[in-house]
């Protein structure tokens, strides 16, 4: 299962380069971001419950390709905080987890001088690296599924001030798979997170 998902993310980013690649012009910047990740899930259950947004942290690289062209790319490679808060008639049950994703999109944006505001859509692949499913089990994550598929949407916004540019990111991540894996109170259970991040670029070349 883990080889399959990640020979489909691999196979999926390498297909959407080689769309973009003979468009993409200008400046290939290598950045680092931090934000917020609002994570929530999309859960198949028999029983009624209440569900609320878990808030956690979201950072690491990227490589966009793309700077003063009409059309880019970006891969990246971060730490990522998802879960959900479920409340099962008053007994919660906290579902902490964590990723380390590796996205990759294709962007669509207008250069207007110094900035550059894009459009975003894309997938990711996540690999979990701590869960915490409220069982005692203090972060064993056999019961989850290790890794995660996802679609990306979302906008970016480049300021390029040289010799540095300035970022500003907002995604939202849908699960593409379920990852309940062998846990008994839920089923078809699906990670969604907004994720909003500012960072900094330093160009690699023009």
């Amino acid at each position: 299962m883990r080889t399959t998902y990640a020979a489909s993310g691999l196979a999926m980013g390498l297909a959407l380069l080689a769309v973009t690649a003979p468009a993409i012009q200008g400046q290939t910047t290598l950045g680092v971001r931090g934000g917020v990740s609002v994570a929530s899930a999309s859960i198949d259950i028999d029983e009624t419950f209440d569900e609320g947004n878990r808030t956690g942290f979201v950072g690491g690289v990227f490589l966009d390709w793309g700077g003063s062209g009409l059309f880019g790319f970006q891969v990246g490679a971060q730490y990522s905080q998802k879960g959900a808060e479920l409340d099962f008639e008053g007994l919660s049950q906290d579902l902490d987890l964590a990723y380390l994703e590796i996205p990759a999109v294709v962007k669509v944006g207008i250069p207007l001088g110094i900035v550059k505001p894009s459009l975003l859509g894309g997938v990711a692949l996540g690999f979990n690296t701590s869960c915490d499913a409220g069982t005692g089990s203090d972060g064993d994550c056999d019961d989850i599924s290790s890794t995660e598929f996802s679609g990306v949407i979302g906008a970016d916004a480049a300021f390029y001030l040289s010799p540095i540019s300035l970022w500003i990111d907002a995604r939202y991540h849908v699960g593409l798979n379920d990852i309940s894996g062998d846990l008994e109170f839920v089923d078809d259970l699906k990670n969604r997170a907004w994720q909003i991040s500012g960072g900094i670029g330093f160009p690699l070349g023009g």
